[in-house]
């Protein structure tokens, strides 16, 4: 069976295309997850986290979010094609002009890419608690 290599997403309206990270992005993201991320309800629940270690960073978590964003592109009608518009360019520049300012676009794009690029790694059902803080996620109903 053939990996899909992107999936087509609307958000507030809009249609995006979310790509796949190269092995080594996906690698250093899905650690970083599963390090620091991932066990936080977990330890919100004991109410401390565990001795050592810390909340992401602005900087990890700015790096993880711009990682996300490059492989999310916004699909626009231009004359009688449809072009990929890179929500982020390579060198950290915004690509989409509007989304600088635009939180409520910006989050579901960057927890699809998660979703989208992650879920080979969780078992069925594990990233369906994400659609309770993201509606839009439901399209990503993981199957083991």
């Amino acid at each position: 069976m053939k990996r899909e290599m992107f999936k087509d997403v609307e958000v507030n309206g809009r249609q995006w295309r979310v790509g796949r990270f190269d092995a080594l992005t996906g690698s250093y993201i899905t650690a970083l997850l599963l390090m620091q991320m991932l066990p936080m309800g977990v330890d919100s629940a004991m109410g401390s986290l565990p001795e050592g270690r810390s909340l992401m960073n602005r900087e990890t978590f700015t790096e993880v979010q711009k990682e996300c964003l490059k492989v999310v592109s916004e699909l626009k009608e231009i004359g009688n094609n449809v072009a990929p518009i890179p929500a982020m360019l390579p060198d950290g520049r915004w690509g989409v002009d509007d989304l600088e300012m635009d939180i409520t676009t910006v989050i579901p794009l960057t927890i699809h890419a998660l979703a989208f690029n992650l879920a080979d790694f969780f078992q069925e059902g594990a990233l369906n608690s994400l659609g309770q803080v993201v509606p839009d996620l439901r399209s990503f109903d993981v199957k083991g």
